[in-house]
């Protein structure tokens, strides 16, 4: 059975101190975020959180670990071999269905993804899509519907990046 949350109220943010980075890095980990996500999904969440300020797309494209198609990053696999990660695919998949979006292959579809389920938020109005994210960082099984193995699984996280303190 899987289920979908409501959403609560998140703070977007467009500047915040340092310290709040590795508040931000904890709650990726207490989400399942890293879980979740494959590799380039947990570093443009890692990238946007030790910014400490917004983000431009093309600035946030430059980290990205994959090779560019036609020049550009974001256009690029976000998996590195999909057969091997074919569960996660899946699962993924099933996140972005619930947003109404299609499979996520590019890592373009990752961050709107990402957007969609309210983890990150582009400014309105900006050049280059301005990217933040939000605080706290909402964990997966609060935006997505996931099973109730999933959401054990988040709660073992959970507690481990609790004791971590």
């Amino acid at each position: 059975m899987t289920t979908m949350p409501e959403r609560p109220e998140r703070v977007r943010m467009a500047a915040w101190p340092a310290h709040l980075s590795d508040t931000l890095a904890r709650q990726h980990l207490a989400g399942g975020w890293l879980r979740a996500l494959p590799p380039v999904g947990v570093q443009i969440l890692g990238a946007i959180a030790s910014r400490c300020e917004m983000v431009r797309r093309t600035e946030l494209g430059r980290v990205l670990p994959v090779e560019p198609v036609d020049g550009d990053r974001w256009a690029a696999p976000c998996w590195v071999d999909v057969p091997e990660d074919a569960e996660q695919v899946v699962t993924l998949d099933r996140y972005a269905a619930a947003y109404d979006r299609g499979p996520v292959r590019t890592c373009a579809d990752l961050l709107d993804l990402l957007v969609a389920a309210g983890v990150l938020w582009v400014a309105e109005g900006t050049v280059d899509d301005t990217i933040g994210p939000v605080e706290p960082v909402p964990g997966v099984d609060e935006v997505f519907p996931v099973s109730n193995d999933e959401r054990a699984e988040i709660a073992s996280l959970r507690a481990m990046a609790a004791d971590l303190g």
